[in-house]
């Protein structure tokens, strides 16, 4: 702890986390919306985040910013946040508009409690009390009162990230490919096909669907050797390379839509790549503790965000258990050539990524996929090709000359990992 003294105080954060999240519930929520139930019925709500899609539903996040107080005919305001449901189609069999990020709607629907899914293994009621969010409300009938309500940057960057997908829906390459791709780059999966998420599922290559530290990771890797190569090997230009590799890493979280997953990220990476600017040796543990710290003081019940649990618990593996495994069982004999070198680190990188996570998946979700190791083994020394292919055809997307191209090993990409999830699925027992 002497060497690493963020320690004692992230330690300290997460116990008083624990103790507000058993004993105080809505304690830091001063007035929580469910004070006001028996107030009115009328309710305000503020759209948060992009739809879900379901068969029958969209679904959205909102904050409630009002109620209306029937004693004193006046909107007052509320905090809190829940989850929205609308239909698709309305009473008229006509379809629903699709609200966006920053509208703001009222409406009187009634509001439940969050329940879990009938025969599943996954806790959904936990999962979404720690997140502070409790109800839920299925609104057949309202109305939009307000746009343009949120926070403009991030009302910016989703809607850049809307753009770039229909950049990419407008290509030639199939279907399910280019799902995929708005999936692999942009972070949408709400219009993958159920079939084929679940093959990634068995498959173990369900994190590939996520845009996570691998994915941005990948991306500055390759984007940091071409400016190693264009730029002269001096320290001030050494500077404008880390430089330049942090504005790309915000470039592409801007690009995902600013979500909290890829804003986690980049502040870590971001962590990562200024360490080698300072005299101090580089400590990778402590920066990890030092970005788990900087997320849980702006919202400490982050804790219990599982996407952030396997993030850094992954990234602890790398750091933690993967030199162990490489020492072991891999002699200097693997490290003498690219192709056995490049063999042995992507297998331990995947085996210690998933040793520490395998706790969490299973508690959440009760499975674990068997095939994770072959099957990214297979993927995953592809996926920085597959990245920067995806990002060249959205800059070359409008140049005739280069975008056919493009597009056809994209598709082919895409393809390919198709049938590898395809594939491992069918021999998954």
């Amino acid at each position: 702890m002497l060497k690493r003294p963020i320690v004692i105080p992230l330690i300290a954060l997460i116990l008083l986390t624990l103790l507000v999240d058993a004993l105080f519930p809505t304690l830091i929520l001063r007035d929580h919306y469910t004070k006001h139930l028996d107030q009115s019925n009328i309710f305000k709500y503020l759209i948060i985040d992009s739809p879900k899609e379901s068969p029958e539903t969209y679904s959205y996040l909102a904050k409630i910013i009002g109620f209306y107080d029937t004693a004193t005919a006046r909107w007052l305001p509320t905090d809190g946040k829940i989850k929205i449901y609308i239909p698709k189609n309305n009473a008229y069999g006509a379809k629903n508009k699709l609200l966006n990020y920053g509208d703001v709607i009222v409406s009187s629907a009634d509001i439940t409690p969050i329940k879990n899914f009938p025969n599943g293994g996954f806790n959904y009621v936990r999962y979404m009390r720690h997140k502070r969010i409790y109800d839920q409300t299925f609104i057949n009938s309202y109305q939009i009162i307000a746009a343009n309500r949120g926070n403009k940057l991030i009302a910016l960057a989703q809607q850049t990230n809307q753009t770039l997908q229909s950049t990419i829906q407008s290509t030639a390459m199939g279907d399910n490919q280019k799902d995929l791709a708005c999936a692999l780059l942009l972070g949408n999966k709400k219009d993958l096909d159920p079939i084929i998420r679940s093959q990634f599922n068995t498959s173990g290559l369900a994190h590939i669907l996520c845009v996570s530290g691998l994915h941005i990771m990948l991306i500055i890797l390759a984007i940091n050797v071409i400016i190693k190569a264009l730029l002269p090997r001096t320290k001030p230009f050494f500077i404008i390379r880390k430089a330049l590799c942090i504005i790309i890493c915000w470039a592409i979280a801007f690009i995902v839509g600013l979500t909290p997953s890829a804003i986690r990220v980049a502040i870590m990476l971001c962590l990562l790549i200024a360490s080698n600017l300072l005299i101090f040796t580089e400590d990778s543990l402590n920066i990890l503790y030092i970005a788990a710290f900087i997320f849980l003081c702006f919202n400490p019940f982050t804790l219990f965000n599982v996407s952030f649990q396997l993030s850094f618990l992954a990234v602890l593996g790398l750091i933690v258990v993967r030199p162990y495994l490489m020492e072991r069982f891999f002699p200097d004999i693997w490290r003498k050539s690219y192709f056995t070198q490049g063999i042995s680190s992507n297998i331990c990188a995947t085996t210690s990524a998933q040793v520490l996570t395998l706790p969490i998946i299973l508690i959440n979700f009760g499975t674990f996929p068997l095939m994770f190791l072959l099957s990214n083994l297979m993927v995953v020394p592809f996926m920085q090709l597959i990245l920067i292919s995806l990002i060249a055809l959205l800059i070359f997307s409008s140049v005739p000359q280069i975008q056919p191209l493009l597009t056809d090993i994209c598709n082919t990409e895409m393809s390919f990992l198709l049938s590898a999830a395809r594939l491992f699925d069918t021999l998954t027992p």
